[in-house]
């Protein structure tokens, strides 16, 4: 068992802005969503606090580990994926610019059939680290793994076979169901959906 939350909000999700490895931090309104994240992880037996390098879900991680008397980890494989040259553009500035930077777009770069600049991270290698990640430190206790939008879709990936977009600060617990994993929202009113119905949405892209 081991729980996964995405780090509050910051000025450049609400203008829906490819954050990516950019360093933002939260505005106030994600410190309230962490406070709140904090509250119904309480009593769930988690002793440690895994988190990415960035900011946004530094602070975050620092806002939980507060309430739960635990000091953050950082591990650099779950920071947010690099965007290329798409970074720091908001959803609209990058289907914009897609077609006219065809000649420096990566067809590879990414799965799920969405193209990015070559000198973007592929999202197969952002799935290996956080993968990575997530594999080596649940066996060393009940963690708490706080990141970001896309690196949470990898971990939804890899555990249940399918890709979830998470809102900001919605915590999730993943669980062993025999052979084969569940992920359980613990806040039924921010809640993941599945990547399939997010495709027009920013809420799992920055």
């Amino acid at each position: 068992m081991f729980f996964v939350l995405r780090h509050g909000q910051t000025d450049w999700n609400l203008e829906a802005r490819l954050q990516g490895s950019t360093d933002i931090g939260l505005n106030d309104t994600g410190r309230e969503q962490a406070r709140r994240a904090a509250d119904i992880l309480m009593g769930q037996g988690i002793d440690m606090i895994i988190v990415s390098p960035l900011s946004r879900a530094m602070e975050t991680a620092q806002i939980v580990g507060a309430r739960l008397g635990l000091d953050p980890v950082i591990d650099p494989r779950l920071t947010e994926r690099n965007f290329g040259q798409f970074e720091g553009m908001t959803i609209d500035e990058v289907h914009l610019h897609r077609e006219e930077m065809r000649e420096h777009m990566n067809p590879e770069a990414d799965i799920d059939g969405k193209h990015y600049p070559w000198n973007a991270e592929p999202l197969g290698d952002v799935i290996d680290r956080v993968f990575a990640s997530v594999e080596e430190h649940r066996r060393t206790g009940t963690c708490l793994f706080v990141c970001h939008g896309i690196p949470f879709r990898a971990i939804s990936r890899k555990y249940i076979d399918e890709m979830w977009s998470s809102p900001n600060a919605a915590p999730v617990r993943f669980e062993e169901n025999g052979d084969r994993w569940r992920m359980i929202a613990l806040d039924p009113d921010n809640a993941p959906i599945p990547q399939v119905y997010n495709a027009q949405s920013t809420m799992g892209r920055i």
